[in-house]
Parts: C-alpha cells; structure tokens; sequence
C-alpha cells in the first residue's frame, strides 16, 4: 500500500489487490466482484486486502466517497458494494449507487447495532449489514451469509425488530404513501431532489444558494408534508410515489429543478 501503482481508471485507486477485469484470466470471472467504500483510506485499503487473501473475491474498486464510487461502478460493474456506515449522507450514497449498480448487493460495515440505525440502512436499500462489533476473520462468513438472503443479528435487534412488527402497521407520522396529491412549493420541490440525492442540509444551502437555517426549515416543512420521520425515507417515497408531487404554483413536476445539477 506504498502508493507506486498506478490506475488511472477513476474510482480505482491504487491498491495492490485491486484488479482491472480484462487483467484476470477468464476461470477467474466467476469470482465475486467486490467495490469498497469508506472515506477512511487505512479502513478500505485494510478490507481489500483482507477479502483479496480470499480466493472467492476480486476487488475491482476501492472509493473515498459517492463520486469514486460511481466511477468505478461504471468502469468496473461489481456484484457486491461494500459500504462504510460512518459515510457523510452515506444512505444517499446507496440510493445513488442502486441507480448506477442495480444488480449489485449493497452491504453496510461497521454500523451500530441499534433497531434505529438497522431500519434506517433497511430502509435506504441495503441487502444486509456487518456490524461494528463483528471482527476481521468474521467478514467473510457474514457477507457468505447476506448473500444466502440470511443475517446474522443480536438477540437483542431481533427482539426489537419483531417488536416493531407486531405492533401493527406504522402510524400516519411514518408511513410514506398517502393516496392525496402532495403540494409543494417550488424550493419545497427543490429540497425533495437534493434530500432524495443524499445532500445535507450544508449542500443543500449551497446548491439552491439559501441560508442553512432557511433550509432546515424548508427540510422541516418536507419531511411534514410527505409525513416522514428521516431525510432518509425521502428517495425510497420517491421511488414509491413518483407521481404523488406537484408544485403549488402550478408548474409541471419538475420544472422547478431543472438545472439544479448544473455548475
């Protein structure tokens, strides 16, 4: 890990055990493709090197962050993404990644056992979870386990999970589907798009050029009207409830944001 590789495929740093698919023999195409993401360079580094001793896995992309990551995506499809919980918008960074890498099986690392933060993660589209807790030579067999449709949890987790469960059907404050159309203004709409791309309340202020408290109240406001609880739920409503918005002011959906990604 001396830095004297070099890669120029973007997303792809250079890390010994990191390896271009038309570099690898064709027996070894089977292996499973593997990109990693934690804007800690000594951890993502260190879980490459770990997963690479195994003959299972080919690692084809170590990122620092959501850009990395969607460049490697595309240079280099992987079938698993492993994902740092500690991530700044890190559940945003999911969102993003299940657009430029469908097929591949999202996994979050290091998270903190809590019902909370498992739901959050659940919620933002990751098939499983390597906790916190869980050591280096445990890896392996919980990745092997997410993808047999298994997880390994605490007692605890699973208790709180079923307790959830049976307590019935979320209450009007949490569940996202409503069958009335939702009118938004047209910053309002706005603060949707940058919430459902993962920006925080800082980028958000920069992107549509507003003070940060202004954004947390129009963030405020949304997560009201669309009777959320977390700025997280907010890309998986609107994959649920594409049609669901519209400005009131009239304008067509969308149009309000049109060049939002520009600059």
């Amino acid at each position: 890990m001396d830095g004297s590789h070099k890669d120029n495929v973007p997303g792809v740093q250079s890390v010994p055990s990191v390896r271009r698919l038309e570099s690898v023999a064709p027996a070894e195409r089977s292996l499973r493709r593997v990109l990693i993401v934690s804007d800690i360079r000594i951890l993502r580094e260190g879980l490459a090197e770990v997963l690479a001793r195994d003959s299972a896995f080919l690692i084809v992309g170590v990122a620092a962050g959501l850009e990395e990551a969607l460049a490697a995506a595309a240079s280099q499809p992987p079938q698993i993404i492993l994902i740092d919980a500690a991530l700044p918008e890190g559940t945003g960074t999911v969102a993003r990644l299940r657009e430029r890498a469908a097929a591949a099986q999202i996994i979050v690392f290091a998270l903190s056992e809590t019902e909370d933060a498992v739901i959050t993660w659940a919620e933002a589209g990751v098939c499983g979870y390597v906790p916190r807790s869980a050591a280096l030579s445990e890896l392996v067999d919980s990745i092997d386990c997410i993808l047999r449709g298994e997880q390994m949890c605490s007692r605890r987790i699973a208790a709180g999970l079923l307790r959830r469960i049976a307590a019935g059907p979320p209450s009007p404050r949490r569940g996202a589907a409503r069958d009335s159309t939702i009118v938004l203004t047209p910053r309002e709409e706005e603060v949707v798009h940058c919430l459902g791309a993962g920006l925080s309340n800082k980028e958000i202020a920069r992107r549509l050029n507003i003070g940060l408290a202004t954004t947390k109240s129009h963030v405020h406001n949304v997560l009201s009207k669309l009777m959320l609880e977390r700025r997280s739920q907010v890309a998986r409503w609107m994959r649920s409830n594409p049609l669901k918005l519209t400005l009131a002011s009239g304008a067509a959906f969308g149009q309000a944001t049109q060049g939002r990604h520009e600059a």
